[in-house]
């Protein structure tokens, strides 16, 4: 069943003319009329206070576009009427249930003026702690305004924390971001996105869970980022813990206890000591598979959440040390005019949303990266690389470099695995030519077997060795000895390497 077959419309979409009699403003867009220079959401429509959570549809508004309010509920057994793509210039405020975590999940989401089945890039934000999705949609960014002006999508979740059932406290959790992946995959197969054009930002608490995100969510189709900007990221949740004793119940709950533990590490972007917060050189750091995602972690100088600005170090310092990564760190010496939360320079304003949004503009996703590490938490896609864990709860891990082209026999290198069941690859995603063949290394640190997977074949090898030796079809599965089968119906080539020991294979067209 569907994402969207689990959510049920509560209300109809209140058009323009209904809002009006009860005192809700809408303002409707006007193809081709003129912006407002240098006017965002904040300019034009003030910052209210209280609590984010009670904002009404007339504080959504944007100056140009149409505002909706749209209510659903957790009725799993009904269907939603569908949003038609390209409808323009329109703002929802969404209540998406997923079954994943059996909770309901709050976001806005803004549709662009484009024509219907355009795809467009989307923007994702990532809210800081202690308050909603609206902190990035509505009350402390300008984003919003910039993504209409570019015409793009924007979408800003709550991050429902399932053990807290609140959005108060997230720091990357896994279960928190399982909602998060249902918000996407609704907006994904409803609405016409740029799947190479899709940004996180992300302020503080949301700085860490924009990161954090990028990291274990590496595959395409289910919406990778090609970029992140880190507004003061907390990378870390394990340092949270240290450095706020305030918040520690809420994060034991959470992460199930204190540091150091497989929850806290999945959720961050490095893993750091919690005797002096330096990184762990054989710590777990997520931010490995972030191989061709152009990321930027700004920080203001004097920023009062010391701790903080040095996780940001801690993130710079492991991402220029491989160079399959990017980063760029740009540190403010200019005091940002703000007071937030009652920290004088902790805010969003540190940032241009303008500058932010044309750095995104330039980055895309392109083809999987030919060479970087995968850490993975769970089974899934990652880096082009579909993974199977050997034990759950655990992380699995490779390196990888794959290279080369007809007439060079094209070879791929999977060494230094670890708790890998299976791992499989296409071999027109990588841009390798089988006309001359493929070569495979491997190794494993932990001594496990594998199966290898290779998608994209259109016909069965005609010789297939191993260190040289002639190996057999064996189309039973995974066996004690080595092995492989050509699945004809599927073009997927299996080979069954039964050692960790260090092997090479050969394969013939």
């Amino acid at each position: 069943m569907s994402t969207r077959a689990h959510i049920f419309t509560t209300a109809w979409l209140l058009m323009a003319l209904a809002l009006t009699p009860l005192g809700w403003a809408t303002q409707q867009h006007r193809p081709g009329s003129p912006q407002l220079p240098g006017v965002g959401l904040r300019t034009l429509l003030g910052r209210p206070g209280g609590n984010p959570s009670a904002m009404t549809p007339q504080q959504l508004r944007t100056g140009q576009a149409t505002t909706a309010w749209l209510t659903r509920i957790a009725m799993p057994a009904l269907t939603t009427p569908k949003l038609i793509p390209g409808v323009g210039g329109t703002a929802y405020v969404l209540r998406l249930f997923v079954p994943a975590t059996g909770n309901e999940e709050l976001f806005t989401l803004h549709v662009p003026n484009s024509p219907p089945g355009q795809a467009r890039p989307l923007l994702v934000g990532f809210h800081g702690f202690g308050v909603s999705h609206l902190d990035f949609s509505y009350y402390n960014t300008d984003f919003l305004a910039e993504a209409v002006a570019r015409d793009w999508f924007v979408l800003a979740p709550i991050q429902i924390n399932p053990c807290l059932n609140s959005g108060d406290l997230s720091f990357g959790a896994a279960k928190s971001q399982l909602n998060v992946e249902g918000v996407m995959q609704y907006v994904l197969d409803e609405w016409p996105i740029d799947l190479d054009r899709i940004y996180g930002v992300g302020f503080s608490m949301g700085g860490g869970n924009a990161i954090s995100y990028a990291a274990r969510h590496r595959d395409r189709e289910s919406g990778a980022f090609a970029a992140v900007v880190n507004h003061t990221g907390a990378v870390s949740a394990s340092d949270v813990w240290l450095q706020e004793p305030a918040i520690r119940a809420p994060l034991e709950i959470t992460f199930n206890g204190a540091p150091p533990n497989f929850e806290y590490q999945r959720a961050a972007a490095v893993d750091l000591s919690l005797t002096d917060g330096s990184l762990l050189p054989s710590g777990r750091h997520m931010a490995v598979n972030l191989a061709g995602v152009a990321v930027r972690t700004h920080y203001y100088i004097n920023d009062p959440k010391v701790y903080l600005r040095d996780q940001s170090d801690r993130l710079t310092e492991f991402m220029a040390a491989d160079p399959s990564l990017s980063h760029e760190r740009i540190i403010g010496f200019t005091p940002p005019p703000c007071v937030q939360n009652g920290f004088s320079g902790h805010c969003w304003d540190l940032l241009d949303e303008s500058q932010v949004c044309d750095w995104l503009a330039l980055q895309s996703l392109g083809p999987p990266p030919s060479q970087g590490k995968v850490l993975a938490d769970r089974s899934g896609r990652w880096n082009g690389f579909g993974v199977t864990l050997r034990a759950d709860n655990e992380f699995a891990a490779f390196d990888y470099i794959v290279q080369g082209s007809a007439p060079t026999t094209p070879t791929v290198v999977i060494y230094g695995r670890e708790n890998l069941r299976r791992i499989e690859f296409d071999a027109n995603e990588f841009q390798l030519d089988f006309s001359a063949g493929l070569q495979l290394q491997t190794y494993a640190l932990d001594g496990a077997p594998l199966e290898v997977a290779v998608s994209g074949l259109t016909a069965p090898p005609s010789d297939v060795r191993r260190n040289n030796l002639l190996v057999s079809d064996a189309c039973t599965g995974i066996t004690s000895s080595s092995g492989w089968c050509f699945d004809a119906a599927e073009g997927i080539l299996h080979l069954f390497e039964p050692s960790g020991a260090l092997t090479r294979w050969s394969i013939t067209p």
